[in-house]
């Protein structure tokens, strides 16, 4: 039955000259790659950074357990199960359950769990879930229960999560929580996925259909974010501080600055790294210290830089009326 969904809609593709392919290509790359953390950053630096942070813990906490399951049930993509199946893009790795839908609930679950009062808001939130969703269909890279799965793994994080949030967040001295479990969760995750065994299945070219080892790699970058989520966020809180409390042009700064470094490190600088060191965990290593830079040190070096400019104008004040 499932098959048989992609295959209609690729029919539609096809009986459409391709027209709508590229929209929901992008519409699908909202919810992943540089996407991934821009949206909790601009909250965090400079809109909400109580949703800031829940959105970072979101994300970090769904896409470790997406990788879990991706790692567990090992299911290959659509088209190596019928070879009817010819995607708009190509997707490596398994298929259950779909990131992109998981990252999308995450995304704009948040934003609706948090601003639950705004109804419009909530209603364009939960239709971009939809549309994401039927994206990965569209194109022909997951099949429906994949991005079913995904999205609900992606919501229960947020809602049930909401409630345990609530309870870290009433007693200040609970905040250690956090980083105990990124930090256990991390451990366990990395001997499990190192210990289980990988189906090896080879297509007629004599090529595996999924390297196992490729998609550790995978697991280990999504390990590292929520190491660096889950420690990041316990840093800023008690050492960093930055305030919220400055003018809509110091946060819109905050946030431009921002965005330009998020761009760098995921366009430019990963990639080179990751060129450079052929180590299988420099991955993980990466998506660590990208959070940290994002969470704590960013912070750190905006809140110190908005420090030295306020005592700047007040020397200057002072200095004028003498």
């Amino acid at each position: 039955m499932d098959i048989q969904y992609i295959l209609a809609l690729q029919n539609l593709r096809e009986a459409m000259g391709g027209v709508l392919n590229e929209f929901f290509v992008q519409i699908s790359d909202l919810s992943y790659g540089v996407f991934i953390w821009m949206l909790a950053c601009i909250l965090f630096w400079g809109v909400d950074k109580k949703s800031g942070r829940f959105l970072f813990l979101n994300i970090g906490f769904s896409r470790f357990f997406m990788q879990l399951l991706k790692l567990t049930f090992c299911v290959y993509r659509p088209w190596v199960r019928s070879s009817k199946i010819v995607p708009v893009e190509t997707a490596s790795g398994y298929s259950f359950p779909s990131g992109h839908s998981v990252t999308a609930a995450s995304n704009y679950g948040t934003v609706m769990q948090r601003y639950k009062n705004n109804r419009p808001l909530c209603i364009l939130m939960g239709f971009m879930i939809i549309l994401t969703m039927f994206s990965r269909n569209y194109i022909g890279v997951h099949t429906p229960q994949d991005v079913c799965v995904g999205a609900a793994l992606g919501l229960f994080v947020v809602f049930a999560g909401a409630r345990l949030w609530e309870w870290l967040e009433a007693d200040s001295k609970r905040d250690y929580i956090i980083p105990c479990a990124g930090i256990i969760l991390t451990v366990l995750f990395l001997v499990y996925i190192s210990l289980k065994s990988y189906p090896m299945d080879y297509a007629a070219d004599g090529k595996l259909l999924v390297d196992p080892a490729k998609m550790m790699k995978d697991g280990y970058k999504d390990a590292g974010r929520l190491l660096g989520v889950t420690l990041g966020l316990f840093l800023e809180k008690r050492f960093v501080k930055f305030s919220m409390d400055v003018s809509l042009q110091k946060k819109v700064a905050r946030c431009a600055v921002g965005v330009l470094l998020i761009i760098f490190y995921e366009k430019a600088f990963m990639p080179i790294i990751s060129d450079l060191v052929s180590l299988s965990w420099i991955g993980m290593v990466l998506t660590f210290a990208e959070l940290i830079l994002f969470i704590v040190i960013y912070p750190l070096c905006f809140s110190k830089a908005e420090e030295l400019g306020k005592s700047g104008k007040k020397a200057k004040l002072q200095a004028n009326k003498a």
